[in-house]
C-alpha cells in the first residue's frame, strides 16, 4: 500500500473513531445539561450542542472529501479552525492547528470524565446511552488501531533497515 493510500486510510479512521465520537460526547453532554435549573449551565449546554453540531458538519465534510475527493476540505474541528487567525508567523501553522486539535481532545475527554465521574450516564435515556457507548467503543478501538498501525510501520522500517 502506498504512503498516500495509507495516510488517507488513517485520516478516514481518525474521522470515524475520533472526530465523530467527539461530536457525540459534546452533543450528548449538552443534552444531559440542557434542562438544568441554572441558566448558565443551560447556556453552556447549548454551546456544547452547537459546537458538537458544527464539528459533526466538519467531520461529515471530511469523510466526503477523503472518500470522494482529494482530501479534507478544512481543519478537523471548530477549535482548529478558530486558530487560523493565530497562525502567525506563517512558518508555524501546524503548531497552532495542533493547539486547536488538542483543545478539542481536552474538552472531549473532560466531558467523558465529567459524565462518568459524575454518575450522569445512569440518568441518560437508553437511546442516547446507546449512542454514547458507540462513541466510546469507536474512540477506544480507534486509539488501539492507530497505535497498532504505527507499530506495524515501525517494524516494517526496522526490517527494511536490516536488509
Amino acid at each position: 500500500m502506498s504512503d498516500a493510500s495509507r495516510a488517507r486510510r488513517l485520516e478516514l479512521l481518525e474521522v470515524l473513531t475520533v472526530g465523530l465520537p467527539f461530536c457525540g460526547f459534546k452533543v450528548l453532554t449538552g443534552l444531559t445539561f440542557a434542562s438544568a435549573q441554572s441558566p448558565v449551565v443551560r447556556l453552556l449546554a447549548a454551546a456544547l450542542i452547537g459546537l458538537g453540531g458544527l464539528d459533526a458538519m466538519i467531520n461529515v465534510a471530511s469523510l466526503a472529501g477523503l472518500a470522494f475527493a482529494e482530501g479534507r476540505p478544512t481543519d478537523a474541528c471548530v477549535f482548529a479552525l478558530a486558530t487560523r487567525p493565530l497562525r502567525r508567523p506563517p512558518r508555524s501553522p501546524r503548531a497552532w492547528q495542533d493547539f486547536g486539535n488538542s483543545l478539542d481532545i481536552l474538552l472531549s475527554f473532560a466531558l467523558v470524565a465529567l459524565m462518568i465521574g459524575g454518575g450522569l450516564l445512569r440518568g441518560m435515556p437508553a437511546d442516547r446511552l446507546t449512542v454514547w457507548n458507540a462513541c466510546v467503543i469507536l474512540n477506544v478501538l480507534g486509539a488501539g488501531l492507530g497505535r497498532f498501525d504505527e507499530s506495524l510501520r515501525n517494524l516494517s522500517r526496522a526490517s527494511a533497515s536490516l536488509e
